[in-house]
């Protein structure tokens, strides 16, 4: 565990953190004006419910570029 990341950084390394390291921080990895808008919506907050409940979560909506495909 002493090498485990937070879930802070773990949403990080797969949102903001990826973009910066393919220079793409300009255009990905956070939900501002002028950035592609993809993204999931979930039916709970995974950052603040239980570690063995996060797998359990649904999906109820998804954007890719600030349109909804799901």
């Amino acid at each position: 565990m002493e090498n485990a990341l937070t879930r802070d950084e773990a949403l990080k390394g797969i949102t903001i953190w990826a973009a910066y390291s393919s220079f793409e921080e300009n255009e990905k990895g956070s939900l501002e004006a002028g950035k592609f808008a993809d993204f999931v919506v979930l039916d709970r907050d995974i950052m603040k419910i239980e570690s063995g409940s996060i797998l359990q979560a649904k999906v109820m909506a998804t954007y890719l570029d600030g349109k909804r495909v799901y």
